[in-house]
């Protein structure tokens, strides 16, 4: 499965857990196809703030996944 899907049905079913920051940040990046430095102007913030968001943010999704394997057994039943 091609990583910037993946990413995106990570976020679509874990996001909530996510803090709203980190979901903005990868709603923009993954969803809206944003660059860094887009985002970093658009929230006024560094693009290495972003880059950490995103950073966090993946890998607490990928956690989630590994849990909960949502994500693979929707995948699974299509």
């Amino acid at each position: 499965m091609d990583k910037v899907y993946e990413a995106a049905l990570l976020l679509d079913f874990y996001g909530q857990l996510l803090t709203k920051r980190q979901f903005e940040i990868l709603d923009l990046y993954l969803n809206n196809d944003y660059s860094l430095g887009e985002i970093a102007e658009h929230l006024n913030i560094s693009r290495q703030g972003v880059y950490d968001n995103i950073k966090r943010g993946r890998a607490m999704l990928d956690r989630m996944e590994e849990k909960l394997g949502l994500v693979h057994k929707f995948c699974g039943r299509r």
